[in-house]
This record gives C-alpha cells, structure tokens and sequence, in this order.
C-alpha cells in the first residue's frame, strides 16, 4: 500500500509539473484513485485529514480581500507608487516592492494581475524590457506570502501542522522569524537584482494611462477596519480560545452583514455578497483540502513513517548540519515540484524524524517553510502563481521562452536562497540541538 499511495502521489505533482489537467483536478483525482486502491484509507478517512481550519481562514481571508479589493485598494496603491516615482527604474523597484508585500494580505495571482499589468505597460512606453517587467513583480508577489500567517499556504501549513500563531512569525523562541527575516532577504535580493538587470534600464518614465477602477474610499474604509480588527483578533487567538478559521469567517461575515446593510440603506454601487465571492479562489481551496487528504493517505500507508526512518542520518546530531539537510533537500525539491504539496509531506517527515532524535523540531520547520517558498521561484512548476505573469505576458503579445524566463527566475532564487541560508542559519540553525 505505501507504493500505490506513493505512487498516486507522485502521478499526481507529475500531471500539475507537466500541466496536464489544472492541479486541483489533478489533486482530486488522486485522493479518488487513492481512496479507492488503499483498504487502510477510505472516503471518511480522507475528509477527516482536511484541515478545516485552514480552508477557513483561507475562506475568510479572501472574502474580507476581495472587499477591499472591490473598494479599490490595490488601484489606491498603484495610484500612490505612480505619483511618487521619478524613474522607469523607480517604478519597477517600486512595484516589486509594493507585490511583495501586498502579497502578505492579497492573494499573489491577484497582485500579480494588477502589478503586472502596470509593469507592462510602462516598459511598453519606456522602452524596457517587458519580461523583466512582469517577471520581477511576479518573483516578488511570490515571495513574501510565507511572512505572516494569513498569507499564502505555507504559514497555514506551519499553523496545522505545528501549531504556529500570528506572533510566531514575528517573534519566536527569544530570536526573529519569518516576516522581519524574510523582509530582510526580500530588500537584499532586490539590490542584487537592481544590479544585474534593473539598473539597465531606461531612465525615462512617460505619462501612464490613467482608468481602471475607481477608490471608493467609503467602503475602502470600511472594508480595511474590518480586515485590521480580523488580524487584531489572530494576533489575540491564544487569548480567545477559539480557531484561527472562527475568527477570520466572523470577520467575514461580520463585513458582510455590514456592507448588505450599507447596500439596503442607499450605498447601491458597493458590492454584493455574490460580486465578492467570485474573487474567492474555489480551486485553489478545492486543491489545498486534496493536498491534505493525498498526504493523508501517505502518512495511512506507512510512507511518511518510513521516509522520516531514511532522513534521520541526515538529521542525527542537530545544529547546523540538520538545519542546512533540511533548507538544501527542501530547496532542491521545490524547484522542480508544487512547494504546497512538497511543504505538507515533508512537515509531516521531520515531525516524526525530529521526534525520534530528540531534535527541536522549530528550526527544521521554519527552514523548510523558508526554502520551500523561496525555491519554488525558480520555475512555473514549482509556483502555479507566475504561470499567471507568463500567460499576462503572452495576452500582451510578449512571449517568454523557457530560456529567457531561467535567465530571470534562477538568479532571483538562487540569491534569495543563499542570502535567507546565511542570515537564518546563525540565528535558528543551534536550536536544533538534542537536548543534554
């Protein structure tokens, strides 16, 4: 049974590699054909191993987004970039800058959508180089998702899996984490690549169109307090006693019982509830529930346990030769595979490695979470998200051969790779020692 489920697994992150089907049919079809063929792993099984939690956060996270994208947000952070640079090479710094962090509270395909098109459009007017334009907002709206914990899925997996809160990606065991460590690498990588590639550049910066959506700065207003209370309340979770997916849902609704109010008393162009939910990403939920129950037919067939018994000599001892098994293998992996799918097994693999070795198991974690991200920069197979920049490319007329998008990608995640393995290895890489 651990070679079919092994083997469905992998068939599975081969189709979403070689883009056979869209990866959540892929994902689907393999927790069907897994249920189906295992006898120790059946249907029930299978919905018990989701994480309901996460869906909900991720649910109400996007909802509480999509208000705000509606109101006009990210035309609100365009229009405030646009009106404070001097320079094409000031903009694009800037807009990869803005992707990376707007890509902290807003889905990435969606900045990618925004930022992208910008970008776009200014190398077309000053002469750029519009895949160095597009790409560079996409490798940026990559990036940073694994910074806080209602970013992509990287942190709700470190959240399922280990039990991370809000504050761990801040702060955690007496040293930085994940957002000020990532955000450090994020500005260092940058300045590598204004280096190689922006600096260039042309200078000059003509006039970009003005449109697009219109700021609606009643409902922005709105919108935005709720989306601070609902992270205020995350922040707060352990005090609260209650899930992190309670709290993001309640946000939720609590938004959209106000804006449904605001709607029958008058305000007739702000959004209904309907508009709001087609910018919730249904099948990148539907794929992230498969992903759990395809590792949970892993873990029922004995091939988490077994692949944990064969990474103990790599993990023996702990320090620095542990944390750097665990950044490098990741990192390795997760330039040829989907890093969801890659992060969730192998969290689930040094768990139980790291518990038979007496090891502290933090440090291993956050450098899979941290290498796994950055990694997945390196090629579409890895990161579905900047499929989308070389598809809004395309829509423009520009198209991006696998060579010239390597000359981009692999600079951009072997710097950040390097850079994040010798800021975070002296800082996490000794809690990795069994204890006395």
């Amino acid at each position: 049974e651990a070679a079919v489920a092994l083997a469905v697994f992998v068939a599975v992150v081969a189709a979403i590699v070689a883009r056979v089907v869209e990866e959540a049919v892929a994902a689907l079809a393999g927790v069907v054909v897994i249920v189906v063929l295992l006898s120790s792993y059946g249907p029930e099984d299978a919905f018990h191993h989701i994480d309901w939690d996460v869906m909900a956060i991720l649910f109400g996270m996007w909802v509480i987004t999509g208000y705000m994208v509606k109101a006009g947000f990210s035309r609100a952070v365009l229009d405030f970039i646009v009106g404070r640079v001097g320079s094409y090479r000031a903009l694009l710094m800037a807009l990869a800058v803005a992707a990376g962090f707007l890509s902290i509270l807003v889905d990435n395909v969606l900045v990618i959508l925004l930022m992208g098109s910008l970008a776009l459009e200014a190398a077309r007017r000053s002469g750029g180089d519009p895949v160095l334009a597009v790409l560079l907002v996409g490798l940026s709206a990559n990036f940073m998702g694994t910074a806080l914990l209602m970013g992509d899925l990287p942190p709700q997996l470190l959240h399922s899996v280990a039990g991370a809160e809000f504050w761990d990606f801040i702060w955690h065991m007496g040293r930085p984490s994940s957002f000020p460590l990532l955000t450090v690498t994020f500005l260092a990588t940058l300045a590598v690549y204004y280096l190689l590639y922006v600096r260039r550049e042309p200078r000059g910066l003509p006039p970009l169109q003005e449109g697009g959506d219109q700021v609606d700065r009643g409902l922005l207003a709105v919108s935005t307090a709720f989306f601070a209370a609902t992270v205020a309340g995350m922040a707060v979770r352990p005090l609260l006693g209650v899930p992190l997916g309670f709290i993001t849902v309640t946000g939720a609704a609590a938004l959209a019982l106000t804006v449904e109010a605001a709607r029958r008393l008058g305000a007739r162009r702000w959004p209904s509830f309907d508009d709001v939910l087609g910018e919730v990403e249904w099948r990148a939920l539907l794929f992230y529930a498969s992903l759990f129950a395809l590792v949970g037919g892993l873990d029922a067939a004995g091939v988490i346990e077994e692949a944990a018994r064969r990474l103990e000599p790599l993990l023996a001892g702990g320090g620095l030769r542990a944390y750097a098994a665990s950044y490098w293998v990741v990192a390795a992996l997760s330039t040829i595979v989907e890093h969801d799918a890659l992060l969730l097994t192998f969290l689930y693999i040094v768990r139980d490695a790291a518990g038979q070795l007496g090891l502290n198991p933090w440090p291993l974690y956050w450098a899979m979470a941290w290498s796994a991200t950055l990694a997945s920069n390196a090629t579409t197979a890895a990161a579905p998200a900047l499929y989308v920049a070389l598809t809004l490319a395309e829509e423009k007329g520009h198209r991006i051969p696998p060579t010239r998008f390597l000359k981009y990608s692999l600079p951009f995640a072997g710097v950040s790779l390097l850079i994040h393995f010798a800021l975070t290895a002296p800082i996490w890489a000794p809690l990795a020692a069994p204890p006395h």
